[in-house]
C-alpha cells in the first residue's frame, strides 16, 4: 500500500513540476503556480465501537496548480469507555498527504481539496497506530493574502498496532484556519 501511495505521488510531482517549469509556449511559467500550503485543524470525531478522537493537526507543504503535497504532524487525543472505565490514550504521528482541488476560484480566495494522507506514531505514543485518511476541505478567505477558514470532513482508518484496542474507522469534523 505504501509504495503504491508514494508512486502515485511520485508521479503527481513529476505532471506538476512539468507544468510549473514551462507554460504552454515553453517560456518559463509564473512564480505564482506555487503555492505555500499551511494549515491548523482541531478535528473531532463521532464515537465508534465506544472510541472517539479529538486533537490537533498541522499540514505543510505545497501546491503546483491544482495538486497539493504536503506533510502532516497531528496530536490526537482518543477517549475509550471499556467496561464502564472511561479511559484516554494520546499519540504523535507525522505523516505525508497528496490532495487535488477540484474547485477553486481565479482570485485564489476559494478551495475544495480532496486529500489524502497517512501517518505513522513518533515517539512513544499510549496507542501504536498508523492510519489512512480520505477528506475533503473547503478553504475560503476574504482575499488571496487573508487567512482563510478551512472546513472539513472525511474518513479515518486506524491500523491498531497494539492490543489496547482494535482497529477503528472513524467518520471526523475539522475546524481550522489555513494560510
Amino acid at each position: 500500500m505504501t509504495v503504491f501511495v508514494l508512486m502515485l505521488m511520485a508521479i503527481a510531482i513529476d505532471a506538476s513540476a512539468q507544468d510549473v517549469v514551462l507554460n504552454k509556449c515553453g517560456r518559463p511559467a509564473k512564480l505564482d503556480t506555487v503555492l505555500l500550503i499551511l494549515d491548523v485543524d482541531h478535528v473531532f470525531s463521532i464515537r465508534n465501537k465506544g472510541m472517539s478522537m479529538h486533537g490537533y493537526d498541522f499540514n505543510f507543504g505545497l501546491k503546483f496548480k491544482r495538486v497539493e503535497l504536503f506533510g502532516t504532524y497531528e496530536r490526537m487525543s482518543h477517549h475509550l469507555g471499556k467496561d464502564g472505565v472511561k479511559t484516554y490514550m494520546n499519540t504523535n504521528t507525522l505523516g505525508v498527504g497528496v490532495g487535488y482541488d477540484i474547485q477553486q476560484n481565479k482570485k485564489r480566495t476559494s478551495f475544495t481539496p480532496v486529500r489524502f494522507r497517512m501517518a505513522w506514531p513518533v515517539g512513544h505514543p499510549d496507542w501504536n497506530n498508523n492510519y489512512y485518511d480520505l477528506s475533503i476541505h473547503h478553504i475560503h478567505a476574504a482575499n488571496s493574502k487573508a487567512i482563510g477558514l478551512n472546513l472539513g470532513v472525511g474518513f479515518r482508518y486506524v491500523n491498531s498496532r497494539s492490543e489496547l484496542s482494535p482497529n477503528h474507522g472513524f467518520v471526523y469534523w475539522s475546524v481550522g484556519i489555513a494560510l
